[in-house]
């Protein structure tokens, strides 16, 4: 039995290491991948020391704070219940439920001496960083998690030499952890310019940050130990399902794709674009001479007035959103500048340009200028905004829910820009005819 888990082990996280490296090629060469999920269920399988180390060995999905943050945890915790069900085979009891309550009083009364001894493992994901503070903060964090955590042995089944133990676990309530660490990841995801100043949390101070700044309370979960005898004693025997129970489901809920609804992390997603500046906005979006002005002398003061409004207008109100299984659809109000506003006091200065006979005499250069400078006295003028209501679909990718925003949205936040340059383009055209005729 122990030569077949020794054997499992080592090749489960082999497999694990070389689907890291393969599923990287794949990313380099655009070919089909290997699904988030099913990197995921290898680490719960037990691969999760592969995975790690594949994701540093071949610096694959470092950046991805789902597998950053979820596969440490999923490790810590699965190398916290190794050794206190390794503890639990070298101290057999004489019956099922003093066996189980023995055990559980470790994990009730741990200590950070014991609690390092399961994370040493760390020096695998963080070998630049001093190894005792690293293992310092995932101390805190194991102790925070079960700070208040009490049980209770509900009842006993002896069948022959196997047993099974039905215990009552009370402890910090792991859905609303996972929700907070789950967002906690997400906005991080979401910081498209993080300031220098940024602090870079690894897995560990995040979790425990987690715990540090929010209240939590306290749930009843059941687990069932299964346990087989063995001489004169009882011993228990570990699988997935025993230590998810133990941490009431965390291990679960960090997996579960569903956990935050499309609602929040669309609100989180348009959130992080109300925050930009007006530079990151400009970078965000790409400007440069959206108008299509082509007047080197004037483009920039357009862009840059453009934007600064349409980052002081930027808002939204989500109207609807409805789930339905792996689908969602929501409506979106967006508001921002309102560049049929803008048009309207264009096309008046662009008029009244064009009765003039300086107009006429004007060279084509001449021209683009005082066109140009008209379009930007007239954004200057503006301070209209408006709401335009948008559709937007998409759908849960198996980890979480991914929003996309399609050409429908960017031309609602940038004030139905697409029909203001067509416009642009031809009242321009239409003045400049009338001045050369």
């Amino acid at each position: 039995m122990k030569l077949f888990l020794i054997t499992y082990i080592v090749l489960i996280n082999l497999i694990g290491l070389f689907s890291m490296g393969i599923d990287k090629r794949r990313a380099r060469r655009r070919q089909w991948r290997i699904p988030e999920r099913s990197l995921f269920i290898m680490a719960l399988l037990g691969g999760s020391i592969g995975i790690l180390i594949g994701m540093y060995l071949f610096r694959h999905k470092t950046r991805h704070l789902s597998f950053a943050i979820g596969i440490p945890v999923i490790l810590v915790l699965q190398l916290l219940i190794i050794g206190l069900l390794f503890s639990w085979n070298q101290r057999q009891m004489r019956s099922p439920s003093q066996a189980v309550q023995y055990e559980l009083s470790l994990i009730q009364d741990l200590d950070s001496d014991t609690i390092q001894s399961f994370v040493s493992y760390e020096s695998f994901i963080n070998s630049h960083e001093d190894s005792g503070s690293v293992s310092q903060d995932a101390a805190q964090a194991v102790n925070l998690f079960f700070k208040n955590f009490h049980y209770s042995i509900q009842n006993e089944e002896i069948d022959g030499d196997t047993a099974t133990v039905a215990v009552n676990i009370t402890n910090i309530d792991a859905k609303a952890l996972a929700a907070d660490l789950r967002m906690e990841i997400l906005q991080d995801s979401l910081s498209l310019y993080p300031s220098e100043d940024t602090e870079h949390l690894n897995s560990y101070q995040l979790l425990r940050d987690t715990l540090e700044n929010s209240s939590y309370d306290t749930t009843v979960t059941t687990a069932h130990f299964h346990l087989r005898q063995e001489g004169k004693g009882w011993v228990i025997l570990a699988d997935e399902t025993l230590e998810d129970e133990l941490v009431s489901g965390f291990i679960t809920y960090m997996n579960d794709p569903y956990l935050l609804s499309a609602y929040t992390v669309l609100e989180m997603q348009l959130e992080a674009l109300k925050e930009l500046s007006a530079e990151e906005w400009m970078d965000f979006l790409g400007i440069e001479d959206v108008f299509a002005t082509y007047n080197a002398e004037y483009y920039p003061q357009i862009d840059a007035e453009y934007i600064s409004q349409l980052a002081g207008a930027f808002d939204y109100e989500i109207l609807r959103c409805q789930e339905e299984g792996d689908q969602a659809e929501a409506v979106v109000r967006i508001t921002s500048i309102d560049m049929n506003h803008v048009l309207a006091l264009y096309r008046d200065k662009l008029l009244n340009y064009a009765a003039k006979p300086s107009s006429i005499r004007a060279s084509s250069e001449e021209f683009s200028d005082e066109t140009s400078r008209l379009l930007l006295e007239s954004l200057q003028g503006n301070q209209e905004t408006t709401g335009t209501d948008v559709t937007m679909t998409f759908e849960n990718n198996g980890t979480s829910w991914d929003v996309t925003f399609d050409s429908g949205f960017t031309n609602a936040v940038m004030g139905n820009i697409s029909e203001a340059i067509d416009t642009f383009i031809s009242i321009n055209s239409e003045s400049q005819t009338e001045t050369q005729s």
